[in-house]
């Protein structure tokens, strides 16, 4: 236990505690995914609410196995997986559980050093390979995607190709994080600066012109504002709750934006490539839940399958 830190007796505090600990969203944001889920998953199997579920809880071997069992034959799942409701947990999201328990355990001073699968990562393209695929991309609209949608998602590979970030990291991007008229143009991503080639900065600027359409009038009255999230949704939410389905132009979750990504490569070039695969760079990431699946191979860039 970490010598100047009192851990909470209760679960859901002490996940907090824990998450307090991490400086990056988007580390704070997996762990706190995971931990949820355990909680949950633990909680309705000892009939207790998970504000009720001690921490001692949490920390016994025989739960987490447990509970990475079920995760790993899809029990846990909140969403319908490829194949169904119960689709099996991918190597990269076992890898993360057992990883987020790992360290969750080592800060409450009981590590179970239990052993992850190896994360498989998806074989990136060159960089000369990315940027003709990119090229690919912004040429062919996909039947059936909106205008805004695949504007969106080309911009989003585009800022990839030329940052080497990934989700994560350009999720939480902002209007201001943009500079298409400075010489080079560029955009910035965790406060650093990347400058953008010529077909990058086409996507980006096409965009925002559509983000600046999509957010006006109506929507500025709605959020008391601008809105300054450069991604935002492109089209009207589900109706929840009774409320209406709220407006487009509201800042787009990460699992949004992946799903727009996969359906434009798997259109456009006949198989879905992850965003990572665009990251011609020797860094790699943690994995993480919107990681998605490795395909067999990356695609040499080809002809749209339809267009």
């Amino acid at each position: 236990m970490p010598a100047t830190t009192t851990i909470p007796s209760r679960a859901a505090a002490a996940r907090e505690a824990f998450l307090s600990t991490f400086a990056t969203e988007a580390t704070r944001r997996q762990r706190r995914t995971y931990l949820d889920e355990y909680i949950t998953h633990l909680a309705a199997r000892q009939q207790c609410t998970p504000a009720q579920l001690p921490t001692a809880d949490l920390l016994d071997e025989d739960n987490a196995r447990t509970w990475l069992t079920a995760a790993h034959r899809g029990a846990t799942r909140r969403r319908p997986g490829p194949n169904g409701p119960h689709t099996s947990a991918r190597t990269n999201s076992m890898a993360a559980r057992t990883a987020t328990l790992n360290t969750f355990t080592r800060f409450c001073g009981q590590p179970l050093n239990l052993k992850p699968p190896t994360p498989e990562f998806a074989g990136r393209l060159t960089p000369l390979e990315a940027h003709r695929t990119l090229r690919l991309l912004a040429a062919h609209q996909p039947d059936g995607m909106l205008t805004p949608t695949w504007q969106r998602s080309v911009a989003i590979v585009a800022t990839a190709v030329c940052t080497h970030a990934g989700f994560a990291d350009l999720h939480p991007m902002r209007l201001a994080d943009l500079d298409l008229d400075h010489t080079p143009p560029r955009a910035r991503i965790n406060r650093q600066w990347y400058p953008l080639d010529t077909t990058s900065r086409d996507a980006l600027a096409r965009w925002h012109t559509t983000h600046q359409a999509i957010t006006a009038g109506h929507l500025k009255t709605l959020q008391g504002g601008n809105v300054e999230e450069l991604w935002v949704t492109t089209a009207p939410g589900r109706p929840r709750n009774g409320r209406s389905a709220p407006p487009p132009g509201l800042p787009a979750a990460i699992r949004t934006l992946a799903a727009a990504h996969r359906k434009l490569t798997a259109s456009v070039l006949g198989t879905p490539l992850l965003l990572e695969q665009f990251c011609n760079t020797d860094h790699q990431e943690e994995p993480n839940p919107t990681s998605g699946r490795r395909p067999a191979a990356a695609p040499a860039p080809g002809p749209a399958a339809r267009h």
